[in-house]
């Protein structure tokens, strides 16, 4: 199955690249030898990479012949989120986040 130059298997990105860039920020942390503070810069790396990972969903979810509507809505929420907003970016909004994009990944995928 082909996503008009997709590959079937393009959703694993969105869960290699999100979770991925929460893990480089927790290990560059524990590497720096610091306390983990929800304000520490290192959590920058993990909210850009939500954000990267919501774009691709976006990607994929405009290139399937069904358009799934929150799929293609989730840059705009991670822009919200994670750059606009007021909440707390810290690791568990990250870990939120990307399960729930995740999620979506996985639902367009079927």
């Amino acid at each position: 199955m082909s996503w008009h130059g997709f590959d079937s298997r393009a959703w694993l990105a969105v869960p290699l690249v999100s979770f991925g860039g929460i893990l480089v920020s927790t290990l560059a942390i524990v590497a720096a030898g610091d306390q983990m503070l929800v304000t520490h810069p290192f959590w920058t790396v993990g909210r850009v990479a939500c954000i990267i990972a919501a774009f691709i969903l976006g990607a994929i979810a405009y290139s399937t012949e069904k358009k799934d509507l929150v799929s293609l809505m989730a840059p705009v929420f991670a822009v919200i989120i994670f750059v606009i907003g007021d909440f707390s970016t810290g690791p568990v909004m990250q870990v939120l986040f990307a399960a729930t994009i995740t999620f979506l990944a996985v639902r367009l995928r079927k």
